[in-house]
């Protein structure tokens, strides 16, 4: 049954940090799109920055749940 236990911890360490790294590279990708200068300014740029952090908050969270599984399984 421990066993069985720390496998799932396993995957759930490997599952947050690669939910996590996508996250990140798809705001990073993101942002950049936003650097690069277009001609005109869109309202859909307000949209974008939020979704940015939005993305980063959520890739925080991930890791932060990737610890904490991180550190259950080291207990």
């Amino acid at each position: 049954m421990e066993d069985k236990k720390q496998k799932q911890l396993e995957d759930k360490v490997t599952d947050y940090k690669q939910f996590g790294f996508i996250l990140l590279s798809l705001s990073i990708f993101l942002f950049i799109g936003l650097v690069i200068p277009t001609q005109d300014v869109t309202q859909w740029q307000g949209l974008f920055i939020v979704g940015i952090f939005m993305m980063l908050g959520c890739s925080f969270v991930c890791h932060r749940l990737a610890m904490k599984a991180q550190k259950q399984l080291h207990e």
